[in-house]
């Protein structure tokens, strides 16, 4: 087996050396590929080095993997839910393993072991216009989740986008929700789409959601009152938010989306004050996932 291997170096608290180290002894390839300096060469002894234009973003990312599905038969990438989305972004046709190293690693594209690997064609939410793909969520809002000095903390949305590490603060801003003649519009904290699962069904307290899922809808979009990406949240700030109301609307195509704030995909931005389409896009790529914990 001929492995690719991609490593994000600005996920979560950073890369885990024996992490990587452990994974791919595990894994025993014939050889492996991987990109320059901290994209995986610093890593992984004994790889060959693919050189790829590097920006320093998310499409070092993209990029990579892009070369490596001409060469491997198996891309690792060590990254968080942002790095698997970056990475599914280049629609490779091999499959990819993703190990979580981020912030929250909550992705179904993630797998927390390399037991019993098996194939698995995963749906996600396409930002067709900006080729981006999303597994858990597009969201338009003024904060991102992110990582700093190993604390998990709340990120000012629009800085993230241009590189720059600020902390945010939650706040208000107009957003329109349409699907064909069915609109929400108003003033919001939060505007999330979501694709459903089984995962709703019979949970009633999850609202909309549920009722959605019952019905055999594909996905949602959820406008909130109040913004909660938060990553510092208490039980008193909650009660200082609450009540929090929702409006919700489910489709199965398409949806468009315009926020006077930042949207992003699986927590990264990517438009700011810009009409989006997002379309559910069935068996978007194929990942390895195993049965038991990888620690």
């Amino acid at each position: 087996m001929k492995l690719g291997v991609v490593v994000n170096p600005k996920a979560g608290k950073g890369p885990d050396r024996e992490i990587i180290k452990r994974a791919v002894e595990k894994l025993d390839p014939d050889e492996i590929v991987t990109g320059q300096d901290d994209l995986g060469e610093i890593y992984i002894e004994n790889s060959h080095v693919v050189e790829v234009e590097r920006t320093y973003d998310r499409n070092d990312t993209k990029r990579l993997v892009e070369v490596l599905d001409r060469k491997v038969d198996v891309i690792a990438v060590f990254g968080g839910d942002g790095t698997a989305s970056d990475a599914a972004s280049a629609f490779p046709k091999k499959p990819l393993l993703c190990i979580p190293m981020g912030t929250t690693n909550v992705s179904p594209l993630m797998s927390e072991s390399l037991e019993n690997l098996q194939v698995y064609e995963v749906d996600a939410l396409h930002v067709r216009d900006y080729g981006r793909v999303a597994f858990n969520d597009v969201v338009a809002g003024p904060t991102v989740l992110g990582t700093v000095d190993g604390e998990i903390t709340e990120l000012d949305a629009l800085s993230f986008m241009s590189g720059e590490i600020r902390k945010g603060n939650p706040g208000k801003f107009y957003g329109r929700v349409a699907e064909g003649e069915r609109v929400i519009e108003g003033i919001f904290g939060n505007i999330f789409v979501s694709m459903l699962d089984r995962r709703y069904l019979g949970k009633g307290i999850s609202g909309g959601a549920s009722i959605s899922a019952f019905a055999g809808f594909r996905c949602l979009a959820a406008c909130l009152s109040h913004t909660v990406v938060l990553g510092s949240i208490t039980k008193e700030s909650l009660r200082n938010l609450e009540p929090i109301r929702t409006e919700t609307m489910s489709f199965d195509d398409g949806i468009i989306i315009y926020a006077d704030t930042v949207i992003s995909a699986d927590g990264n931005p990517f438009a700011y004050r810009e009409e989006v389409e997002i379309r559910f896009l069935e068996k978007a790529v194929k990942v390895l996932k195993g049965s038991q914990v990888f620690r």
